[in-house]
């Protein structure tokens, strides 16, 4: 379903938008979408990198132990296979 909204956006902006559109054949809304799309899919990921990163600290375990970790999950999970 597609809704009529209005977002402001600088007068600059808002010109990168129109050629950057008319350059690749498509209309604003659909780069403006695509953009707020990615924008929101770079911040889901940059939390859950921040998740990791705090889960990481409060285990007491450094980068430098991950290796081995990952390698003791996946002998469990390859020996639970068998």
């Amino acid at each position: 379903m597609v809704t009529q909204n209005s977002i402001h956006v600088s007068d600059d902006l808002l010109a990168e938008l129109q050629a950057k559109a008319a350059a690749e054949g498509r209309t604003v809304d659909e780069l403006a979408e695509e953009a707020i799309l990615k924008g929101l899919g770079d911040r889901a990921w940059q939390d859950l990198f921040e998740y990791g990163r705090e889960t990481g600290r409060a285990s007491g375990h450094t980068e430098a132990d991950v290796p081995d970790i990952v390698r003791t999950g996946a002998r469990a999970i390859h020996k639970g296979a068998d």
